[in-house]
């Protein structure tokens, strides 16, 4: 990959901030409700979903400024 494509590539495969609040809400949502399905903004959650939001979360939290990659 060329250098001048790290931009490109990084805001595609950076969650968006409503990606973000979307995965806080399930798991918010989840913990809230132990380990049952749980519903989030019409949507039925279960343990896979929560797992994929909180995975989300840990790379944005683990992310400093300026970092490249997504």
């Amino acid at each position: 990959m060329h250098p001048r494509q790290l931009p490109v590539v990084t805001d595609v495969f950076t969650p968006t901030g409503a990606e973000v609040d979307a995965a806080r809400a399930i798991v918010a949502a989840a913990e809230e409700a132990g380990s049952r399905i749980v519903r989030v903004d019409g949507q039925m959650i279960g343990p896979p979903m929560v797992k994929v939001a909180r995975a989300l979360l840990a790379r944005m939290d683990s992310r400093t400024p300026g970092e490249v990659s997504a």
